[in-house]
C-alpha cells in the first residue's frame, strides 16, 4: 500500500508540474483568442501569428537576397516583428473606425464594380504567377492549370473571397487617404527651396568633377541640377574594324593577357625563392632547393616574356592591318564632309556607333570633359583638342574599335538648370512626400488618441 500511495503521489505531482503539456488547446479556440480590441473590432491571435510569420519569412527572404542570414527563430527578432505587427494592427483598427465615422464605408455601385474588377485582376495575376512559376503544370490544359493553381493558392488561404476582401480594404483605405490629403498643396516657396537645395548639392558634387557630370549626362538616369565648366558635346562617326580584323585583334590581345599572366606567376615564384635565399636563418638544404626553384622560375619567366613580346608584336601588326583595311572608308567620309555634306545625315548613314544612330545622344551628342575616364582616352583627347564649335577632327585612331571622326557641336552651359525645366517634377515629388507625411501623421495622431481605449493581451501570444 505504501508503494502504491507513493507512486500515486509521484504521479499526481508529475501531472501538476507538467499539466500544461497534457492539456491540449483547441487550435481553433486558441487562434480566436483576442489580442487587441478597439470598440467592437477585434484582432485575434491567429491574425497576429499569421502576420508575424509572414513578416519573419519575408525578412529571411530579403536577407538571403543580399547574401545574409536572418534568424527567424530568434526571440529578439520575433519580439521586434511582433511589436511592429501590433503597431500596424492598431493603425488598422483606428482607420477602420474613422472610415465608418466619416461614412466612407457607404459604397456606390461604381465602387462595388471597382472592387470586383480589382479583385478579379489580383486573383488572376496570382494564378498566372503560379502557373508560370510551376513547370509541373506545363503539360496541362489551361483549365487544368487554373484549377491546380487555384488549389495551391487556397492552401495559402488566398481565394477569390479573400481577394475581394483585400480589394474592399484597399478602396476604403484609399478613400480615407484621399479625404485626409485633399487640401494638401505645395507652395512656390517650397518648390524654390527644394530646387535651391538640389542645385547646391549638385554644384558641390560636380563643380570640380566635370568628368562625373559628363558620365551622368550620357547615362541619362538622373536630373543634373548644376553643370560645371569644361563640358562640351560632340558627335562622332565611328568607322569600325572589319569583323575578321577585330577577331584577329581580340585573339592577339588574349595571347598578350595569357602571356602576361605567365610572366606574373613566374615572377611570384622568383620572389618566393629569393626570399628564402635572402633569409639568414634558412638552412643550406632549403637554400639549395630555393636556388633550383629560382633558376627554373627565371627560365620560365624568360620564356613567358618572349611569348609576351611576340604577342604584343602580333597585336601591333594585326592592328595596323585592321586600320589599313578601313582607311579608304574613313577617307571617303572625310571627303564628303569637306565637300559640305550634312553632318547629321552622313552620321546617320555611316556611323557604326549605336549611340549615334538614334535617341538623345544622336540628337545632342556625347557630353565630354578632359577628366573623363570611362571613354577611350584617344576619343576624349581628340574631342577636347577641337578649338571651336563646328570643328571636325581627322580620323582618330581608337584603342579598341577603329577610327573616330568627331564633330564639336556645342558647349554645356555652366550653371544651374532652369527651374522651369524641373518645376513640375519637383512639385510632384514634394506633393507626394507631403501627402504621405500628412496621412501618416494623422493616423499616428489617431492611434495616440485611442491608446487608452485599446484592450490588449499580448501575454496570450506567448
Amino acid at each position: 500500500m505504501q508503494k502504491k500511495t507513493l507512486l500515486a503521489l509521484v504521479l499526481a505531482l508529475t501531472l501538476l508540474l507538467s499539466g500544461c503539456t497534457l492539456i491540449q488547446k483547441d487550435p481553433v479556440v486558441d487562434a480566436a483568442t483576442e489580442i487587441l480590441r478597439l470598440g467592437d473590432d477585434v484582432i485575434t491571435k491567429g491574425k497576429v501569428q499569421e502576420a508575424v510569420n509572414n513578416q519573419l519569412n519575408y525578412m529571411s527572404y530579403l536577407y538571403s537576397m543580399y547574401g545574409y542570414s536572418y534568424d527567424a527563430t530568434s526571440p529578439d527578432n520575433i519580439a521586434e516583428v511582433q511589436n511592429s505587427v501590433i503597431s500596424e494592427f492598431k493603425k488598422q483598427l483606428v482607420t477602420d473606425a474613422k472610415i465608418r465615422e466619416m461614412g466612407l464605408d457607404q459604397l456606390t455601385a461604381d465602387d462595388e464594380a471597382k472592387i470586383q474588377s480589382d479583385a478579379e485582376k489580383a486573383f488572376q495575376d496570382n494564378l498566372d504567377y503560379i502557373i508560370s512559376d510551376n513547370e509541373d503544370l506545363a503539360d496541362l490544359s489551361d483549365e487544368e492549370k487554373n484549377e491546380k493553381a487555384k488549389a495551391q493558392l487556397a492552401e495559402t488561404g488566398y481565394t477569390m473571397d479573400s481577394a475581394l476582401e483585400h480589394a474592399r480594404e484597399d478602396l476604403l483605405n484609399d478613400k480615407l487617404r484621399q479625404e485626409i490629403i485633399k487640401d494638401v498643396a505645395v507652395t512656390d516657396e517650397e518648390i524654390q527651396a527644394d530646387f535651391d537645395s538640389k542645385v547646391a548639392s549638385a554644384k558641390e558634387t560636380y563643380e570640380n568633377n566635370a568628368g562625373s557630370w559628363a558620365t551622368a549626362a550620357n547615362n541619362g538616369t538622373t536630373t543634373l541640377y548644376y553643370t560645371p565648366a569644361g563640358v562640351r558635346y560632340v558627335k562622332q562617326i565611328l568607322v569600325k574594324f572589319k569583323d575578321e580584323d577585330q577577331t584577329k585583334i581580340d585573339d592577339a590581345n588574349k595571347k598578350v593577357t595569357d602571356a602576361q599572366t605567365k610572366v606574373t606567376e613566374a615572377q611570384s615564384k622568383i620572389d618566393d625563392a629569393q626570399a628564402i635565399l635572402d633569409n639568414a636563418d634558412a638552412s643550406e638544404e632549403d637554400k639549395t632547393a630555393a636556388q633550383g626553384d629560382l633558376d627554373a622560375a627565371t627560365a620560365e619567366k624568360d620564356a613567358a616574356q618572349a611569348e609576351l613580346d611576340a604577342a604584343q608584336t602580333e597585336v601591333t601588326a594585326v592592328t595596323e592591318t585592321a586600320f589599313a583595311n578601313i582607311d579608304a572608308d574613313a577617307d571617303a567620309i572625310l571627303a564628303q564632309i569637306a565637300e559640305g555634306a550634312d553632318w547629321d545625315t552622313l552620321m546617320a548613314e555611316k556611323t557604326q556607333d549605336p549611340g549615334m544612330q538614334s535617341g538623345k545622344t544622336a540628337e545632342r551628342g556625347y557630353a565630354v570633359s578632359a577628366d573623363m575616364t570611362n571613354f577611350d582616352s584617344a576619343f576624349v583627347q581628340a574631342a577636347m583638342a577641337l578649338e571651336k564649335i563646328g570643328d571636325v577632327s581627322g580620323k582618330t585612331r581608337g584603342t579598341t574599335y577603329g577610327y573616330y571622326i568627331i564633330k564639336y557641336v556645342a558647349d554645356a552651359a555652366e550653371g544651374p538648370i532652369a527651374l522651369d525645366e524641373v518645376k513640375e517634377s519637383i512639385q510632384s515629388s514634394l506633393l507626394s512626400t507631403k501627402q504621405d507625411d500628412t496621412y501618416n501623421q494623422k493616423v499616428q495622431d489617431w492611434v495616440s488618441e485611442a491608446e487608452s481605449q485599446f484592450k490588449q493581451d499580448l501575454n496570450a501570444l506567448k
